[in-house]
Order: structure tokens, then sequence, then C-alpha cells
């Protein structure tokens, strides 16, 4: 008998599990931040030395929004501590800015941005990758 209530007591278990994970079709944090890194690569692709033409800020732009989308989903989802929402509006900020610079046509200022939204990524991943196992 007791083994029959622990297997269903241990199914249930699972089962609450496996939903709670799922979060009823919302995204992971691994599936948000792999969206916001294929954003992340398409401005790197264009950051080079060259001037950028309409197309180009266009495309700054729309990723810069992007990743706004995909930030606020996270922040709204998985806010954990204090830290992890400093870290993401730090990354709202500077992809915002991209957004503007980009409305201005000015590749300086998006480089420059850029640069930050690097960083402000970068010290996330330093602390919450190994926990929640975010890629890359």
């Amino acid at each position: 008998m007791r083994l029959k209530k622990g297997i269903f007591a241990g199914t249930i278990t699972l089962f609450i599990a496996a939903v709670s994970s799922v979060s009823y079709g919302q995204a992971s944090q691994g599936e948000l931040c792999k969206k916001m890194w294929d954003n992340f690569q398409t401005m790197r692709a264009m950051t080079g030395l060259s001037a950028a033409d309409d197309s180009q800020f266009a495309k700054f732009s729309a990723a810069a929004k992007a990743i706004n989308a995909d930030t606020e989903t996270s922040k709204g989802k998985f806010a954990t501590d204090k830290n992890y929402n400093v870290l993401n509006d730090e990354v709202l900020y500077h992809s915002t800015e991209i957004d503007k610079a980009a409305s201005n046509k000015d590749l300086e200022e998006i480089q420059v941005q850029f640069r930050r939204l690097t960083i402000a990524c970068r010290n996330c991943h330093k602390i919450y990758r190994s926990e929640l196992k975010l890629v890359p």
C-alpha cells in the first residue's frame, strides 16, 4: 500500500513539475536568451567600419525592439532577485538607446550602445548562466 501511495505521489509531483516548467506556452529563460542572442548577432554583423544604409538602420531598430520585448518578458516572468532586475534594466536601457540611435541614423552611437549592451549581457551571464543553464 505504501509503495502505491509513493508511486502515486511521485507521479503527481512529476506532473506538476512538468506543467510548471512548460508555463502555459511561454518561453523558458534559455529560449528567451537564445532569441536575444540571435538578434544580438544580427546587430553584431552590421557594426563594422562601413557606413550603414537605411535597411541596416531598420534592422538595428527591429533587433533592438525584439531584445526589449524578450527582456520585458524575462523580467516579468523570471524576476528572481534585485540583481536580476538591475541587469535586465541595463539591457533594456542599451537596447532602447540602440533603437533611438537607429531612428536618428547615428551609427557611432549604435556602436557605443552595442558595446555597452554586450557588457550588460555578459554581466548577467556571468552570474546566471551556470544556475539557469543559459545559452550562449
